[in-house]
């Protein structure tokens, strides 16, 4: 992608209003020219072979299989890259032979649609590869139950599943020469962050830091060890995790004393990520301790120091808590079937699939599956703002559509195609890092010169799949999102709520004896922190109607987050012989904060809060009674 492009995209993504430029991604990943080659590969690779045997339409088919399968790759360690690329490509088999065994069916076929959105929206609850699969079985049989795709069914599965298995390959092609690259990228990345924090503390350089390790955290302890024991290596990283975690809550701690970091030191921390991103041994902090927050620092660096140069594993370093599969397996069978959100989404999906379906039997578009396909993308509500994705997607699409009339008017039929699929093909994963408008805008091209390989339709496919979108696009707005006003308002306010709670719960037992129980409830309410965040940007892409009311929520988002911080650092100046708390103070705290979350919840204003005189809390408490007063004048107003 030219830099001038990428200036030109990221100015129009800022002057534009939040509801047209609503990211795919939270926090979307550098742009990496690996990626968009690699795209460009798996997909025009398995058409240059169909070529090669004379029958370019025999390709058509792996590289489908092959774009969405690529497409479901988002980084992390190899073996969760592959079990969410490898779920993606099975579900989208399963589509396929579903959809062929239906096509021409009539009204049997849109019964079969709508069985199959409910069993996609149940699958989408199981996570990130739950949540790619669903969309892929849901996409695949609307494609296939609407396009003669060549060869019988079991063929064509076949030739689907080679197409998946290409695909994956490039993507972990260097596992075996380096098997823990992922893990030690997310770790240094992490590091950059909280170099970044040394210099700057406000809010961006916070969030960046929370987003940096939640991502860590999952990268490491979700890639799986080939080793009989424990795996020294992952035991290492997951422990520089926590000493960086450790790092910024003495961080935190020090400016609460009034004082800044030593100089020299956020050069240290990004040295060591550099050192970590090498695999080489870092230098040794120059650090003295003075103050409890000094010497909690100093003693944080030293330790991440010595991680980073090999050095053994404390036990005091390793607190996390292993989810087995059972525990995976019991959470996904509760959000699936016992979560009012998945109900709501499965019946919101299955009557906007079965309409789009129906139209498609009265012969009112020619290409009617394309409308399906539209609804079945724009709905879906783990990629954010059902309205922003039905605007960008319209719009995105007028712009593809445009640009693929020109292209097939000027390019003719044959290999020469290959030419710009392989181009738009490319151009995907820069699109999935800014908007939904912008992928729209390179994969509608792409998708109809595609299809214009098997069905030589020529530019007039251009405004069909334009009428086809839009149509699309209506429904989702008539039936997905007005007729549903929880759909209006994004779930700011629980999300918050528990966010309370789990702040609450760490100050319990922040100055409890046990290192292991301190440092789980401290990621858990961060956890809970970067949820709520997550919640909020998404929430700031709905229309200026909505997203006005969730902007008052953020004064009361920044004060939670500095009784958290609060909360961690006076810990660690505890932890370096700083006066203890007592019990009752601190129990009294936390039923403040259990008290403002069941306000929030009930939609009740907080009730004033009670003395506490303890100076060992003066931040703490100070932080409470400011969070408690920001949700009682925004509920007030």
């Amino acid at each position: 992608m030219p830099p001038l492009f990428q200036r030109a995209a990221g100015r129009l993504s800022d002057a534009a209003p939040g509801w047209l430029v609503e990211t795919v991604r939270p926090v979307p990943a550098p742009l990496r020219r690996w990626p968009m080659l690699r795209m460009a590969l798996v997909v025009t690779a398995p058409l240059l072979v169909g070529m090669a045997a004379g029958h370019l339409v025999l390709g058509l088919l792996p590289a489908m299989a092959a774009m969405g399968t690529a497409l479901a790759d988002r980084g992390g360690a190899y073996r969760v890259r592959i079990i969410r690329m490898g779920a993606t490509g099975l579900a989208g088999t399963l589509g396929y032979l579903t959809g062929s065994l239906v096509r021409g069916h009539g009204w049997w076929a849109v019964l079969v649609v709508v069985a199959v959105s409910v069993l996609s929206a149940l699958i989408s609850t199981g996570g990130a590869a739950g949540s790619v699969a669903g969309l892929q079985l849901l996409v695949m049989t609307v494609v296939s139950a609407g396009v003669a795709l060549p060869g019988p069914p079991g063929v064509g599965a076949l030739a689907f599943l080679a197409g998946v298995a290409w695909a994956i390959v490039p993507a972990v092609a260097d596992w075996p020469f380096r098997p823990r690259a992922p893990e030690q990228a997310a770790v240094a990345a992490v590091y950059r962050a909280l170099g970044r924090l040394f210099a700057d503390h406000d809010a961006d350089a916070r969030t960046a830091f929370g987003t940096a390790l939640r991502d860590g955290y999952d990268t490491v302890l979700g890639a799986r060890s080939t080793a009989a024991g424990l795996d020294p290596e992952r035991t290492r990283l997951i422990a520089l995790l926590n000493q960086a975690s450790l790092i910024r809550h003495a961080l935190v701690s020090l400016r609460h004393e009034g004082r800044e970091p030593p100089a020299g030191q956020a050069a240290e921390v990004e040295e060591m990520s550099e050192a970590l991103a090498a695999g080489r041994a870092p230098r040794e902090p120059r650090c003295e301790g003075g103050s409890p927050a000094e010497h909690a620092l100093c003693s944080a660096m030293r330790g991440a120091a010595g991680l980073a140069a090999g050095g053994e594993v404390r036990a005091d370093q390793l607190p996390y808590e292993p989810l087995g599969y059972r525990g995976r397996f019991r959470d996904i069978w509760e959000k699936m079937w016992y979560g009012h959100l998945t109900r709501v989404y499965t019946l919101r999906l299955a009557l906007c699939m079965g309409a789009a379906a129906a139209v498609g039997e009265f012969g009112w578009f020619e290409r009617s599956y394309w409308t399906t396909l539209t609804v079945a993308l724009v709905i879906k509500p783990d990629f954010g703002s059902v309205f922003a994705r039905a605007v960008q997607r319209a719009l995105g699409t007028l712009v593809g559509t445009i640009v693929a009339s020109v292209v097939l008017l000027l390019v003719p039929y044959g290999p020469a195609l290959l030419v710009p699929v392989a181009v738009f093909a490319a151009l995907l994963p820069y699109g999935m890092q800014r908007n939904w408008g912008l992928l729209a805008t390179f994969q509608a091209p792409l998708v109809l010169l595609l299809v214009d390989l098997l069905t030589r339709g020529g530019p007039e496919l251009a405004v069909i799949r334009l009428v086809d979108t839009l149509a699309g696009c209506v429904i989702v707005l008539l039936l997905g999102y007005l007729p549903w006003p929880g759909s209006w308002t994004a779930p700011v306010g629980p999300r918050f709520a528990d966010a309370v709670s789990a702040t609450a719960e760490y100050l319990r037992h922040a100055f409890d004896p046990g290192q292991t129980a301190r440092a789980l409830l401290r990621r858990r309410a961060y956890d809970a922190l970067a949820d709520l965040r997550t919640v909020f940007q998404r929430a700031m892409t709905e229309p200026p109607a909505v997203s006005r009311r969730i902007t008052t929520w953020m004064p009361a988002m920044t004060a939670l987050e500095q009784v958290a911080d609060a909360t961690a650092a006076t810990a660690v100046r505890v932890q370096r012989g700083a006066p203890h708390p007592s019990p009752e103070a601190i129990r009294t705290l936390a039923d403040s904060l259990d008290g403002i979350a069941a306000d929030v919840r009930a939609g009740r204003t907080p009730r004033e809060l009670g003395p506490t005189a303890d100076e060992a809390l003066e931040k703490v408490d100070s932080a409470v009674r400011s969070l408690r007063d920001t949700v009682a004048e925004d509920r007030s107003g």
